[in-house]
């Protein structure tokens, strides 16, 4: 204490001056400086976050577009009628029109995940109501489809 005395007396300050100014001085050297290497990297994260938000938009875009082909695929022997159970209807088809909802056709294509812009999916997704349709387990209605199997 008797250090603080005689540096505030050297200074030509009150004590409470003093210490005032040393808390301010302290205070100033303490605060946080931009460190460039700081700035630098989170810049460069910033970009690198850009860049992988980029990525995956067009990984998602890409997973959606197999994934219609993939069910164009599966489903392509639906183009034509279905002969005598020739092909299984698509079972997660079937276990959406059985939970009792009537369904319109887009909202169908929504929840298989089809892209409506691909007609070779649409088409078979159409081939499979109608096989069921005639199997007589689904009937198309002005609201949409309904499971009556």
């Amino acid at each position: 204490m008797n250090d603080l005395i005689e540096a505030a007396g050297k200074a030509g300050l009150p004590l409470s001056h003093f210490a005032r100014e040393l808390i301010r001085k302290g205070l100033e050297a303490n605060e946080a400086k931009p460190d460039s290497n700081l700035i630098h990297e989170a810049s460069q994260s910033r970009e690198e976050v850009s860049q992988l938000r980029r990525e995956l938009k067009e990984k998602q875009a890409l997973i959606q577009k197999m994934e219609t082909e993939l069910f164009a695929l599966k489903q392509s022997g639906f183009y034509a009628p279905l002969l005598d159970g020739d092909l299984p209807p698509d079972s997660a088809l079937i276990d959406l029109l059985q939970d009792g909802h009537v369904r319109r056709s887009d909202e169908i294509m929504k929840a298989l995940g089809i892209d409506t812009k691909n007609i070779d999916a649409i088409k078979a997704l159409a081939g499979q109501l109608h096989a069921l349709q005639d199997l007589r387990l689904v009937v198309e209605g002005p609201k949409g489809w309904k499971w009556v199997g």
